[in-house]
């Protein structure tokens, strides 16, 4: 049987199982070749057929089942053979879904990390980056046509006819006039004493600090943009790019700016971005893909939503709680990072992890055994599902969330694939998995089977999942 072929990275790579996966673009036009004539075959849940040369042409935002789709497609042929599978990678048509999905996990994240008790009134707590820009323009404009400063001592060019003072005078100012310029009477000028300017104090630094703070939480915003970039052009400019290295302590502003209100319009909103929410943080690393790492993105969210619903229904979780979500580095910085078989304990043995590995031998997270599925192609020795959710002692259970950026004609067949993938888990010999969610990003698809659903999660919209958990 010939190998079929996909074009992909402007060349044809073969499709088929144990090669390394060719991956497209989602905005990319789709081309598949090695059928035969007319050959009916599938490409995951889509009906497709090749052209009399055996080949099959189309754009994915053109076809309905595959427009917006993220992930892996599978190719079956006519014959019912599935010669393997390919990727779907976003690109920049997924940029504005991916902007709002990071702004709302980096608010929830911070908010577990640092203010575990106000999660659910993140978003009303904090002024639009907007407002917050409409609130400072003004005295910024202000302040960088007149900015507050000190007399300091400087050096600049300086001829020794035009010395007033001892202080003045320096040795480069006296080799200097003993020089002229060449055809010229004049003295050349040397580098001379003067009192200048200064405005690297701890107001402006003050003023920087918070234009600094405005363009992290504006870049987290869908709608903070063009603040962001305000903010930073600002930052870039004179007075404020003489504060980047500032090393004072900018508390001592607080003092010196009692008398004047541009000042203190600025520090009004720097108090604001103190809050957890717009804490200093690096991360995900994933982050660091932007749009291509959307998938991702998704999956540590549906983690967050499922620790939320944990909270509300067993209480604050068990010391170190929410604090494994992240990491505190030696520049002050807290890294926002989850690796797999990251837990976190609640009272009545309940243990919530992110990708816990579970093998066939028993060895892996919390010793849970996964018994392989008795088809072929569903075997799997060792899982790995995006979230567990495990009760331990008299009446140990469990429940599984898959997060699954796909299209909506996708959700159903991939909530059957991942019941097949994740529900033979068992501990003690005893079977252990009540039900197998897929988490999907589509409203309207909610259904729930026996063993098994679908839940619309959508980033931005409220979701309750209190009613799914043990």
């Amino acid at each position: 049987m010939d190998a079929i072929e996909i074009h992909a990275r402007r060349s044809w790579v073969p499709i088929r199982w144990g090669d390394e996966i060719p991956q497209i673009s989602e905005s990319a036009r789709l081309e598949l070749r090695g059928f035969t004539n007319g050959e009916d075959f599938w490409l995951g849940p889509l009906a497709a057929k090749a052209d009399q040369l055996g080949e099959f042409k189309i754009r994915s935002q053109d076809n309905h089942k595959l427009k917006g789709h993220l992930g892996y497609v599978e190719v079956m042929r006519q014959s019912g053979h599935v010669v393997g599978e390919f990727e779907i990678v976003p690109d920049k048509m997924s940029e504005t879904n991916y902007q709002a999905l990071r702004s709302v996990l980096e608010q929830v994240w911070a908010g577990l990390l640092f203010d575990p008790e106000g999660v659910s009134g993140l978003s009303a707590q904090l002024p639009s980056p907007v407002d917050l820009w409409k609130h400072i323009e003004q005295p910024l404009r202000e302040i960088a046509a007149e900015p507050r400063s000190v007399l300091a001592r400087g050096v600049d060019a300086k001829r020794l006819e035009a010395i007033r003072r001892p202080a003045e005078l320096t040795a480069s100012v006296l080799r200097a006039s003993a020089a002229l310029f060449a055809g010229a009477d004049t003295q050349r000028p040397g580098r001379g004493n003067v009192l200048v300017r200064d405005v690297n104090i701890p107001e402006n630094a003050l003023v920087a600090e918070t234009l600094r703070r405005l363009v992290i939480y504006a870049r987290r915003t869908p709608s903070g943009a063009d603040v962001a970039t305000r903010a930073q052009r600002l930052l870039r400019s004179y007075p404020f790019s003489a504060c980047s290295w500032y090393h004072g302590d900018i508390a001592t502003a607080h003092a010196r700016i009692r008398h004047d209100p541009r000042y203190q319009r600025v520090e009004q909103v720097r108090q604001v971005l103190e809050g957890p929410q717009s804490f200093a943080t690096e991360g995900p690393g994933d982050a660091r893909l932007g749009v291509k790492g959307i998938s991702r993105l998704y999956e540590y969210w549906v983690f967050l939503q499922v620790l939320i619903a944990c909270e509300q229904k067993y209480g604050a979780p068990i010391k170190p709680g929410f604090d494994v979500l992240g990491s505190h580095t030696t520049a002050g910085v807290t890294r926002l990072e989850i690796p797999e078989n990251t837990t976190v304990d609640f009272n009545g043995n309940i243990h919530v992890a992110f990708e816990p590995r579970i093998d066939s031998a028993g060895t892996g997270w919390q010793n849970l055994e996964n018994v392989p599925h008795p088809e072929p192609n569903l075997a799997q020795t060792a899982i790995k599902p995006d979230v567990a959710v495990l009760r331990l002692g008299v009446d140990p259970a469990a429940v599984i969330f898959d997060a699954k950026y796909v299209n909506r004609h996708w959700v159903e067949r991939e909530a059957a694939k991942i019941h097949a993938r994740y529900s033979r888990v068992r501990i003690d010999g005893k079977p252990l998995v009540r039900q197998v969610f897929a988490a999907h990003p589509h409203p309207g698809i909610d259904f729930v089977w026996a063993g098994y659903g679908s839940i619309p999660m959508i980033p931005g919209q409220p979701v309750d999942l209190t009613k799914f958990l043990l």
